[in-house]
């Protein structure tokens, strides 16, 4: 797409308020050199809770055999920040981004600004339009790459209890391997100096891992 125009209707969209798609597209570095008070931030926030609110009941409602883990397990695939910035490529969401001068050096938009990118723009649409038309764009996106097996399911959920984490703020994580019992590896992951999470695996990687998953789970539900 070479256009936020273009983008509209490929979506079939027909805007309501422009601006607000402006703004889903304005990273706070180009707002601050050009004095505007709105970028895509407030709006990456209302998008997450639409996605993640669009994309359970699609689960719920398709997977009727699926239990809560399972459940669970194909929302984390669907909503991870992979799946969003690979979204957002496939309709070079980069090309449409308005950054500012700090930002202008970089040789390619960070995927971190692609998926808050892709969060504004479904916040933009559910303000414009409605939840219907962010559920069909949902369907024809994210949930579409589930659907077509273009995911991968293998969760790395190191790499997703640091992006979780990052959304907040800087959080200091720090795996701790506790001892070794009957040839399996015990870790416990802090965060901020408190524990989240503890795991076991045959491997020090594994017991890491199924820590992170630990902590990741606790902290997602209760969000």
């Amino acid at each position: 797409m070479d256009s936020i125009s273009n983008l509209l209707k490929h979506f079939n969209i027909k805007p309501k308020s422009y601006a607000i798609y402006e703004e889903a597209f304005t990273h706070s570095s180009y707002a601050h050199d050009t004095k505007q008070k709105a970028d895509y931030e407030k709006l990456e926030f209302l998008g997450d809770a639409v996605i993640e609110l669009l994309v359970s009941e699609h689960l719920y409602k398709k997977y009727k055999d699926m239990d809560e883990g399972a459940l669970s397990k194909a929302r984390i695939v669907i909503v991870q920040s992979k799946t969003l910035v690979k979204a957002a490529k496939k309709f070079e969401f980069e090309k449409l981004i308005k950054i500012g001068d700090s930002l202008r050096g970089l040789k390619q938009i960070s995927d971190n600004i692609l998926e808050d990118v892709f969060e504004a723009f479904v916040g933009a649409v559910y303000l414009d339009q409605g939840l219907a038309k962010c559920n069909t764009i949902l369907k024809q996106t994210i949930i579409h790459l589930y659907e077509i097996h273009s995911l991968n399911e293998n969760l790395d959920y190191k790499s997703m209890l640091q992006e979780y984490m990052q959304k907040f703020d800087k959080h200091n994580i720090v795996y701790r391997l506790i001892h070794n019992e009957n040839g399996n590896y015990w870790a416990e992951v802090y965060i901020n100096s408190k524990k989240c999470g503890a795991g076991t695996g045959s491997k020090i990687k594994d017991a890491e891992m199924q820590a992170a998953k630990d902590a990741y789970k606790k902290l997602a539900k209760g969000r």
